[in-house]
């Protein structure tokens, strides 16, 4: 393996190698994304303000017993600067149904950041990646966190065969600054709404059919969060500990990609379900095309 080199170019992972629709690719690349979710059944969802604001506070103004449903669309772009840096954005655009507030639509916070490649092989690569989410929604009408954060991360792909590829994540987010709810005794400092969650993840792909014009390849992935820190607000005004909360979703995939490597363009059609009794969602249908130049 090589640190931060240039590996020869036929035998560069490229955008293309990675069959994964939720865990973040490790592949720096050229690429543009246009992605759709559908998800419903959301529980706590102001926990530690990871989606959204604090309701009744930074948040919408009435106190939620949850999500019904929401929607997004998300165009991604990603640009290559070095051979082993590339950067990249996100601009969200969501429909929220909530139980109790307001129906409402608009753009979501945006996302950008960098992934900078450490350790490359023909098979198999190593890389950082920082993202930042920035409160470019509106709180009030849960389109936002209200505050900025910033997410560390490792991610990583391995082709143990010519046909089967394994990535992974690790990823800890971070709030900067955030809500506060009063103390527990209603006495002494407030508490920080907010608070630290680690994602991580693992996920398979496999070229179950390679044809003159598509590869299918059927993908699998595990996706987990555990919050470390914050607190999340039920329908009742109690603002309880979110600390030790668990979530745990399977992702079931197929991706469809052009086999022509000259114009490496994948469609990808995948649904998750929760495993855990905590959730962000209970199911979420997710679409995917992505183009790599």
């Amino acid at each position: 393996m090589a640190l931060l080199t240039s590996p020869d170019a036929s035998a560069q992972i490229v955008v293309g190698d990675s069959g994964v629709g939720y865990i973040d690719s490790a592949v720096p690349g050229n690429q543009v994304r246009l992605r759709f979710d559908s998800a419903s059944s959301s529980r706590f969802a102001d926990r530690a303000e990871f989606v959204y604001a604090q309701y009744g506070v930074a948040g919408a103004p009435k106190l939620e017993r949850g999500i019904d449903h929401f929607q997004e669309v998300a165009a991604y772009l990603e640009w290559q600067r070095f051979e082993n840096l590339s950067l990249f954005a996100e601009v969200p655009y969501r429909w929220i149904d909530p139980v109790v507030n307001d129906n409402t639509s608009n753009l979501y916070d945006m996302q950008a950041g960098l992934k900078a490649s450490l350790l490359e092989s023909e098979n198999a690569i190593l890389t950082a990646q920082l993202k930042g989410y920035f409160p470019t929604g509106d709180a009030s009408k849960s389109l936002s966190t209200d505050h900025v954060s910033l997410e560390p991360g490792l991610l990583s792909l391995m082709r143990p065969s010519e046909d089967l590829t394994i990535e992974s994540e690790l990823r800890y987010w971070i709030p900067i600054g955030g809500s506060t709810a009063p103390p527990t005794s209603g006495t002494g400092p407030s508490r920080d709404f907010a608070g630290g969650v680690l994602r991580y993840g693992i996920g398979a792909s496999y070229k179950a059919h390679q044809g003159p014009a598509l590869n299918v390849s059927p993908v699998a992935e595990i996706v987990g969060w555990h919050v470390f820190s914050g607190l999340r607000s039920d329908a009742s005004g109690q603002r309880n500990s979110a600390t030790n909360d668990a979530i745990v979703n399977l992702k079931l995939g197929l991706r469809i990609a052009a086999s022509q490597s000259a114009s490496p363009t994948s469609f990808y059609v995948g649904y998750g379900t929760v495993l855990t009794d905590q959730n962000w969602y209970s199911n979420i249908l997710r679409l995917e095309l992505r183009h790599a130049f």
